[in-house]
């Protein structure tokens, strides 16, 4: 099978924070997407529908499509959902737990939990993102863990549903990252890489593309006709040059605000 392309989505709102905004598309663009996705011979499956396939436990169809939503904004299910049933679609929806009933580092209004239990009622999937959105791979370890075991843990217990799938947020993850998820129980994990899906990826490390308010209906035509670079490595050179910058960045804050 050639690569997959699993699209990332976040926010719809038109008043969409700083915060947010660059990842903001409107619902005409989605409805557009969506479509290219129908005209692409394309069948939607949710991530873990993609890895019980890839994995031989279940069918998986010629050529499938994944679409997923990141941190759990209101319009997810007002703006998003309705868009997504209309055009058949069962998505997964990542949240971010601490968000829910509450709004984002932006002030962007969030889904509360009932509304968390809507989007499980029409079908989607629902996958863990952490309780606090932060970048999970410059946190101590004890940290880390509370961050992704604590997130299923709430969700599982007021949704009342298996949650199998993480979503690291910002994208960003470590070997000892990666591994936290997996001894927390989840089946499979997506990074974002800006790649197709491909064999190159692990189960706890799957590519996706980001739709960022800037990406043409072209491109997603070209992403979902299998036209985009198909995930690589996670941990290169460049990647833990990153990542070591970052931390400094946060102790350089926390001294900052201490003093």
């Amino acid at each position: 099978m050639t690569g997959i392309p699993v699209l990332l989505y976040h926010c719809l709102s038109p008043d969409a924070s700083s915060w947010i905004a660059p990842f903001t598309v409107t619902a005409q663009c989605l409805d557009r997407h969506l479509a290219i996705v129908a005209a692409a011979g394309r069948t939607p499956v949710t991530v873990s529908e993609l890895h019980d396939g890839l994995s031989g436990r279940g069918p998986l169809p010629a050529r499938p499509v994944v679409v997923t939503f990141d941190d759990g904004f209101a319009d997810t299910l007002t703006v998003a959902a309705p868009i997504l049933r209309r055009r058949g679609v069962a998505g997964t929806i990542y949240l971010t737990s601490g968000f829910l009933g509450g709004v984002s580092p932006g002030g962007d209004r969030m889904l509360d939990w009932a509304q968390a239990r809507e989007l499980v009622d029409q079908g989607h999937e629902i996958g863990g993102h952490s309780v606090s959105h932060r970048q999970l791979d410059t946190l101590s370890r004890p940290e880390a863990r509370h961050e992704v075991r604590a997130s299923r843990e709430q969700l599982q217990e007021r949704l009342d549903v298996p949650v199998r799938s993480f979503a690291y947020p910002h994208g960003y993850s470590s070997p000892r990252v990666r591994r936290e998820v997996m001894e927390a129980g989840y089946d499979s994990a997506c990074s974002v890489k800006n790649a197709l899906s491909g064999p190159r990826d692990t189960r706890f490390s799957i590519s996706r593309l980001t739709v960022t308010a800037g990406v043409s209906d072209d491109t997603i035509r070209a992403w979902v006709n299998g036209s985009a670079p198909t995930g690589g490595r996670d941990e290169r050179l460049l990647t833990r040059g990153w990542r070591a910058y970052r931390r400094l960045r946060l102790v350089a804050t926390a001294s900052g605000d201490r003093s």
